[in-house]
């Protein structure tokens, strides 16, 4: 099972006590305590160092560190029948832990603990009035409880699932941004995952360290691991403020990523990463270096502002296809200017494919040239990538040719999108005029073809058209 690292990270001691005496150790103070009659010192012994409380830098608890030679003694005016200490290892991940010896009765060890998280119970039985126990052998020791003539003390793993998707609030309304804050929490090198302002940022290996002099609060991502951030409303775009590591580089699996970035320096700034028409309600940043985080703004309206002095590396990628289909706009035609989504794709990946909204002034008539600078071929055109119907870039420049001849048709063009890459396509086929039966116009069918699946952008929304029925893209049935 998943485990969260919170603020939580020091196992907790649950203790049936129907009778019993109980003592615990998160101060100073705590080094000589009396209740009930019983008297609990903690002292340095034939050490060379005091007890004393430190802070665990990763949890920024306290913690009562005992070292070699210390002494825990217990004193009552009553018999002393039995006693159980819980101790760990130190959080000083280079000190072992050391033995524990006592001076009367029997002491049952519970074994040695593997990290400062894996609590053991020492058990010592006998009749006396007084026990001393002392740190042996090699190492250290932090105590956090001590229970005199009580029931056994049981262990209680506390670490709980992670949260998930499903303990956000699906009725929560989003400012415009979003802010997600910095958990007040110390977490290093685990997996962990947290909600702030009903967003979940999930991490598959980072940190989460408090402010300090020298450095301001962060959530991290380590190199090459991933972060992942949920709302339950379609994103449209993420800035980070934060700083990466020199030479940094990333990758999202929604929207298109940039990012400050040198090859002799670390960068900092807010935003130092950005990613814009993302267009889905969830998005995975990969980094290859190191990111920190002191804090992100997410968008649902409208992209975040670009970062300054942006470095785009665009990419020219050519397509081939060899299935077509296009589909008029009843609503938004008219006399004169008839409007189509004209869909090209390859029939072995319906995945992925152009859409190419274009007008016409003859109703059926495509031949011609098109261009988003003469106005016939227009910015809700757009190049589809992912198999979820949302991974799409609209294009912002582009113009194509439409021929025919034999009742076959030639498409050749380029459409250059918001993710700022240019995809040079053709086409020679037929095409699929879909809904159409009126004889005498274009009524081509490919003999071949597969059970009519189309989808098309409407009113900024994309639909999946089957047989003769329209589906949004989560799957019901649309008006």
């Amino acid at each position: 099972m998943k485990k969260i690292y919170s603020t939580i990270l020091m196992v907790l001691c649950a203790v049936n006590l129907l009778a019993g005496t109980e003592f615990t150790f998160t101060a100073a103070a705590d080094m000589n305590q009396t209740k009930d009659g019983v008297t609990v010192v903690l002292a340095q012994g034939n050490g060379q160092s005091e007890p004393e409380v430190k802070t665990d830098y990763e949890t920024q608890s306290p913690e009562m560190r005992l070292y070699l030679n210390n002494t825990i003694t217990v004193s009552s005016s009553e018999t002393l029948k039995n006693i159980q200490l819980v101790c760990a290892k130190s959080s000083a991940s280079n000190k072992e832990y050391a033995d524990l010896s006592a001076n009367a009765g029997k002491l049952d060890s519970g074994g040695v603990s593997a990290d400062k998280n894996d609590w053991k119970v020492d058990t010592w039985t006998g009749e006396a009035k007084e026990v001393v126990f002392t740190l042996t052998g090699k190492g250290q020791r932090r105590i956090k409880q001590l229970v005199v003539n009580g029931d056994l003390v049981e262990i209680v793993d506390p670490e709980q699932p992670l949260p998930t998707e499903n303990d956000l609030d699906w009725s929560y309304e989003y400012v415009e941004p979003e802010y997600i804050h910095v958990p007040d929490t110390q977490i290093f090198h685990k997996e962990y995952a947290f909600i702030d302002g009903n967003i979940l940022v999930h991490c598959d290996s980072g940190s989460i360290v408090k402010a300090s002099k020298t450095e301001d609060a962060y959530f991290g991502v380590m190199a090459n691991q991933k972060i992942t951030f949920t709302a339950t409303q379609v994103i449209k775009g993420i800035a980070i403020n934060g700083n990466v590591r020199k030479n940094f580089s990333a990758s999202c699996d929604r929207g298109f990523i940039s990012f400050l970035t040198d090859e002799n320096i670390e960068m900092a700034g807010d935003p130092v990463l950005v990613i814009r028409n993302i267009n889905d309600m969830s998005v995975t940043i990969t980094c290859d270096k190191n990111l920190s985080c002191y804090g992100a703004r997410v968008y649902f309206e409208e992209n975040p502002d670009p970062l300054d002095n942006e470095v785009i590396d665009p990419e020219t990628i050519n397509l081939v296809y060899d299935t077509a289909s296009v589909v008029l706009d009843p609503e938004e035609s008219e006399a004169g200017k008839y409007v189509y989504s004209l869909y090209i794709w390859d029939k072995t990946n319906e995945d992925i494919y152009l859409t190419l909204d274009i007008n016409t002034q003859t109703d059926h008539a495509l031949v011609g040239t098109y261009s988003i600078e003469k106005g016939n071929m227009t910015t809700e055109s757009f190049f589809q990538y992912g198999e979820d119907y949302m991974d799409y870039s609209y294009a912002t420049t582009g113009e194509m040719t439409i021929t025919k001849s034999n009742g076959l048709y030639t498409i050749n063009g380029f459409i250059t999108c918001e993710n700022y890459n240019t995809y040079n396509f053709n086409f020679s086929g037929v095409i699929d005029f879909d809904g159409d039966d009126e004889e005498g116009i274009e009524d081509v069918q490919s003999s071949n073809r597969q059970s009519s699946i189309r989808k098309f952008v409407k009113d900024g929304q994309i639909y999946i058209q089957r047989e003769n029925k329209t589906y949004t893209i989560f799957g019901t049935q649309a008006d």
